[in-house]
């Protein structure tokens, strides 16, 4: 093996069930050493089923799965340099926090003044130092699912796997989860392969992350280039808001039906976040409309602004702090944006 060798990776994987259904179809991904992979999409786009193949609970009907340059096939989920973390946790109740964290190093018969470093360096990696001799039930949400990335920690997988394990937790709760994982998985060093349908948890926490449809992705990268520069009309939508536009483009104009949108590209749809949407009047943008305002949502750090043009087309527009008049439901308004702004899309 050498360096440049990917800690996973999955080559034209597919998944077609007894029934006939696809779970998932030619899904090729690699993932770097260290690096914290998440794969993001709505419910039954495929994103566990992949999770599963990877760790050898699922079989795939085609393709391979490698670890470190090995190939998995056949290899059943315990013979596999990984483990598992799920939204619903199994620790085991009867055993205090350390015994849980110990449970792998003593099936593999380490021996035990090692077993003890172990606990005591994944305790302080978790930030869960102190809580050794406690049982799950005396435990936060929080601090249970600490514990269980610990217990899979400390078995050095080459790849952590977790399928939605904040899904169960409070908003306030899961941003912190959010910001511990990341941290956890910096200073391990071990590579995590992530599946959530959370847009923002996805966007927080992934070194590159894979949008997944219907049991294909979409779209690889680093959050920020998918955010930015979505492939697809999907990913555009389904990564943040956007207003999108479709229609076809010719001679630098996108002429969708009740507007038309000059753009910097051809294709068959445009892409407009509503962050890079302005709302005012004498604006010198390149796209320019007129509209009232129709509603007005406030979300503590920004406001949203729906505003339907003259033409009956509905604009969204996003500012995070009121600057000017205050605008009301109601208000003719001047709404526009750059033409570099949209994203031209082909599909």
């Amino acid at each position: 093996m050498t360096d440049s060798t990917p800690d996973a990776e999955l080559r034209a994987v597919r998944k077609v069930y007894d029934n006939g259904a696809r779970g998932v179809e030619q899904v090729d991904f690699t993932v770097t050493k260290g690096e914290f992979f998440s794969m993001l999409g709505p419910s039954g786009c495929g994103k566990s089923t992949t999770l599963r193949i990877l760790a050898g609970l699922e079989e795939p009907t085609s393709g391979d799965v490698l670890i470190r340059g090995q190939s998995m096939r056949g290899r059943p989920s315990h013979r596999r340099p990984t483990n598992m973390v799920f939204q619903r946790l199994a620790l085991f109740p009867h055993l205090t926090v350390a015994d849980n964290i110990a449970f792998g190093p003593r099936l593999q018969r380490k021996p035990a003044k090692k077993i003890t470093d172990i606990v005591g360096s994944m305790l302080e990696l978790v930030g869960l130092t102190g809580y050794d001799r406690r049982y799950p039930a005396q435990l936060s949400g929080g601090q249970q699912q600490r514990v269980a990335i610990a217990r899979a920690l400390a078995n050095e997988p080459a790849v952590l796997l977790l399928d939605e394990p904040l899904g169960a937790l409070d908003l306030r709760l899961r941003v912190q989860m959010q910001q511990a994982l990341k941290r956890i998985q910096h200073d391990s060093g071990t590579t995590f392969v992530y599946v959530t349908h959370d847009q923002v948890e996805a966007l927080t926490m992934s070194d590159r992350m894979a949008v997944m449809n219907e049991g294909r992705i979409e779209q690889i990268g680093p959050p920020a280039d998918l955010y930015r520069a979505p492939a697809t009309t999907f990913t555009a939508t389904f990564l943040g808001d956007t207003n999108l536009f479709q229609g076809d483009t010719h001679d630098g104009l996108l002429h969708a039906p009740g507007i038309s949108i000059k753009v910097t590209g051809t294709g068959t749809a445009v892409s407009v976040r509503p962050e890079h949407v302005t709302i005012g009047t004498h604006l010198t943008c390149a796209n320019r409309y007129h509209g009232r305002l129709e509603d007005v949502i406030f979300q503590g750090a920004s406001t949203r602004y729906h505003i339907r043009l003259t033409s009956g087309v509905l604009v969204i527009s996003e500012r995070r702090e009121e600057t000017g008049t205050p605008l009301a439901i109601g208000d003719d308004v001047e709404t526009g944006w750059d033409a570099d702004a949209g994203v031209v899309l082909n599909h």
